[in-house]
This record gives C-alpha cells, structure tokens and sequence, in this order.
C-alpha cells in the first residue's frame, strides 16, 4: 500500500501538467484566431462581433450598485434568464472577455469600446452618489474611462424620498448629494450620449396628511434638481426627462 503513493501523486502530477498544457494550447489558439480577425476584418465587422460577445441574453441593461466589499467602489450587474418569465442579477462576465493575455491588448480596447456602446448604465435614486466614480474610473485597467464612451445613462430620481427624511439639515445633505451626482455628468466627453433621467413619483409609504405634508419638500427638491439638469443640457449634453413610477 506504501509503494503506491508514489505513484498516485506521479498520476496526478501527470493530469495536472496534461490539463496545464491543454489549457495553454487553448488560449494559443484563442489568440491566433483573435489576432487573425483584427487583421483581416474591416472595424465595421469586428464591432459586430463584438456587440454578439457583449449583449445580454435577457437585455442590455447594466445596474451599477455600490460593492459589498468596498463602498466606494462598484459592481455591475445584469440580468440572466431563468425561464421564460423569469431572471437573477449576477455580475456582469464582461471582464472575463477583456482578457489582454487571451484577446490581446487592441482587441480588448475594441470590446470594451463596444461595450459601453451597446449597454445603457442604470443608477438607482440611492446610488446616484457613485455616478462621478464610475464615469472616470478605469475599471478594467485598459485605460479606458466610460466618459469618454458610454452612450447611454439612466438616473432614477425619487422626490418624496427627502420627504422621509427627518430634519432640514439631512435633506439639504441629500440635495446636495444628488447636485454633486448632475454635476458628475460634465466628465462626460463624448456628444453622442443620452441621459435619461426618470423622476419617481411614487409615495405608497405615506398616507394622506403625511402626502400633503411632504409634498413642498418634493417639490422643492424637484425644482432645484431640474434646474441642475438645465444646465448639463446647456453645456451641450442630451437629456430626457419623464415621470414614472416604475423603475425595473
């Protein structure tokens, strides 16, 4: 039973260089098929390739959300089908296509140019905090920041959720963080990008006099973000606006 030790772990040792050696021819081939698509198809064809490896198989929308580990930083996360009328979030796999050992350094800038083309970027009332971050951060470390790029945002805005709020002071805080959040979008660089911006009337949470009571604070809260708004579209920016009380 000793002598067969020896043996076991010359096996596994064997499979593990095997497998180790599959894996390198692998991506070998991984980047000479690449390398030959950047070469030989026209930008026009490799974005289309692109956009199939990026899209989402239940929609292109990304959902920005502050990480669990780090506050001040974020992930991004997508939907996946579970069925036919059903989805969960999960990270978005986009990092593991932007692989600069595996695609090369060029395809991967041309991927990730693709996909901040394709996605619309999702910010919730209650991240609107981490606009700024994102847009000037190189996430993927290929020295690209989404404001150069990104075509499409969202930015839900929720009104009565200053009216929950106790205290003057901490609403003046909370208009002040969703300014700084407007003021985030003069990073943005490119002339082709959308903003949508999606005012939340929702107000189940309060009954009739709390409505009427916290209806001026919404609406003050809602004047001075419009007019924070106004004046991104007057540095040139496009925007919409619409009211909804739906935000999926």
């Amino acid at each position: 039973m000793r002598e067969a030790k020896p043996a076991r772990r010359h096996c596994f040792a064997a499979r593990q260089a095997t497998k180790y050696e599959h894996e390198s021819i692998y991506m070998l081939k991984n980047v000479e098929l690449v390398s030959e698509m950047y070469l030989r198809l026209p930008r026009e064809l490799r974005n289309r390739v692109y956009t199939f490896c990026v899209q989402g198989s239940y929609d292109n929308e990304v959902i920005v959300r502050r990480a669990m580990a780090n506050k001040k930083s974020f992930s991004l996360l997508i939907r996946e089908a579970t069925g036919a009328h059903s989805y969960q979030w999960l990270e978005d796999p986009i990092a593991s296509y932007l692989n600069e050992k595996q695609v090369g350094l060029d395809v991967a800038r041309e991927m990730l140019e693709s996909y901040y083309w394709t996605k619309t970027f999702k910010f919730s009332h209650h991240e609107l905090r981490l606009l700024g971050t994102f847009l000037e951060t190189d996430k993927f470390g290929l020295g690209m920041i989404p404001a150069n790029y990104v075509r499409r945002i969202r930015l839900q805005v929720q009104p009565f959720a200053i009216a929950l709020l106790h205290g003057p002071e901490t609403r003046d805080v909370e208009q002040q963080r969703c300014k700084k959040a407007m003021e985030a979008l003069a990073a943005i660089h490119t002339a082709r990008t959308e903003v949508d911006v999606e005012v939340d009337l929702a107000h189940d949470s309060l009954d009739d006099v709390n409505y009427k009571r916290s209806s001026d604070d919404a609406i003050h809260f809602l004047l001075k973000t419009v007019q924070d708004l106004n004046r991104s579209k007057d540095r040139g920016l496009h925007m919409k606006t619409t009211f909804n009380s739906t935000w999926i």
